[in-house]
């Protein structure tokens, strides 16, 4: 996984202080049991922003926090997660260096986020998470990362998809989909394009005369990956505006159930041509470089493609490629992803005095959404940098 390189500061509005105050006036507390009550409040509503930029759903009228009564005994800062479970959360000032957590709040939680408030109570910056507690007091260092709740709900999720596989799965795809429609809008207003190329074969199968039910039909006796793939390329092909909806369902059912990364990525690239639109479509996005490489009549083309998945994860490809089948990559070219502080992640390039005839370089990775990498394509000295959050 690409860990989140920045914490995210949350605004803490007029609305959100109302909503503190009236649960405080109300709860009874006094001193600094309702500075910390204060405090802890704050943090459900920062948590509760941060929760809805990812489509992530709660239900603050399910919380235990939303209880004035049950302050006045118990230090409880919950907000419930509708099938997943109650994450709890704590508020803290930048000076402060320990959490507490009451007795009351060690069990029956999907985890605990921690949000430093700033001193005029207008902002939250979340902090850290951790998925579970066994003392009352927990030093600031021992928090991790807080894209490890990600993971947790994911686990949460796929329990409760027992009880409600199909609904679960496709409400983590959404959301996941919903991060990268909004990542993939925001950088081609600048120098990305969309790209849809990638998923376009570059030998066109003669044109069967078959139908779309009958290409499907054909899947049942394909034994190997390669018949499978012709099969969906074939079915990209025929696929009408009246036979779409067959040809979507069969696509998204191999997406769903195919062990072969290769099979998947071709599927959703495949229904990404008949409906780029589809929650499970592959969205990709592209860039000519050439100059910045010395490259002069041989451009390359970079593209970033991602791909929902059902655990709440982002599936990523980066290829770098020449524009043209019959061209070469140069020899040295390399294809590198790190991270933002320039940690080495993965790397391929065409190594020095080595029989190129590769016109392709290809970097798989899996995600969370809000992670932050970084791409490089390098030849000798001369590179190529590309930051991506999403």
């Amino acid at each position: 996984m690409v860990a989140i390189d920045n914490n995210l500061k949350i605004p803490l509005t007029s609305a959100d202080h109302q909503w503190v105050k009236t649960i405080a006036l109300q709860s009874g507390c006094q001193g600094e049991k309702l500075q910390r009550l204060i405090k802890n409040l704050l943090a459900v509503r920062a948590i509760a922003h941060w929760l809805g930029i990812y489509g992530i759903d709660y239900d603050e009228g399910e919380s235990y926090s939303r209880q004035p009564p049950i302050h006045l005994g118990e230090t409880v800062a919950d907000l419930y997660l509708p099938n997943l479970g109650r994450l709890e959360c704590r508020g803290i000032g930048h000076q402060e260096e320990e959490i507490y957590f009451g007795a009351e709040s060690w069990q029956d939680r999907l985890g605990y986020a921690v949000v430093e408030i700033s001193e005029d109570l207008r902002q939250g910056e979340i902090f850290g998470f951790l998925e579970s507690i066994t003392a009352e007091i927990v030093p600031k260092q021992q928090l991790q990362p807080i894209e490890g709740l990600f993971r947790v709900i994911a686990t949460a999720e796929q329990v409760s998809m027992v009880l409600a596989p199909v609904e679960v799965v496709q409400n983590a795809v959404n959301r996941v989909t919903d991060v990268i429609q909004t990542w993939v809008e925001r950088v081609t207003t600048t120098t990305w394009q969309l790209g849809t190329e990638q998923w376009v074969p570059q030998l066109i199968p003669v044109r069967s005369l078959g139908t779309v039910e009958r290409i499907i039909d054909k899947f049942q006796g394909a034994k190997d990956e390669a018949t499978k793939q012709r099969l969906i390329i074939t079915l990209g092909e025929l696929a009408t505006e009246n036979d779409q909806p067959q040809a979507i369902a069969k696509l998204v059912e191999i997406i769903d159930g195919t062990n072969n990364e290769d099979t998947r990525w071709l599927a959703a690239g495949t229904l990404a041509r008949i409906n780029a639109k589809h929650p499970q479509a592959v969205r990709s996005v592209t860039k000519t470089i050439a100059h910045d490489l010395a490259l002069g009549q041989t451009p390359l083309t970079l593209t970033v493609s991602l791909m929902p998945r059902g655990d709440h994860t982002i599936a990523g490809l980066i290829t770098l490629k020449t524009l043209q089948s019959a061209q070469t990559l140069p020899a040295g070219l390399a294809l590198a992803l790190l991270t933002t502080d320039d940690q080495l992640i993965d790397s391929i390039g065409v190594a020095e005095g080595e029989p190129s005839g590769k016109n392709l370089l290809k970097i798989s990775l899996e995600i969370d959404p809000g992670s932050d990498f970084r791409i490089r394509a390098s030849l000798g000295e001369l590179a190529v940098t590309e930051d991506i959050h999403l």
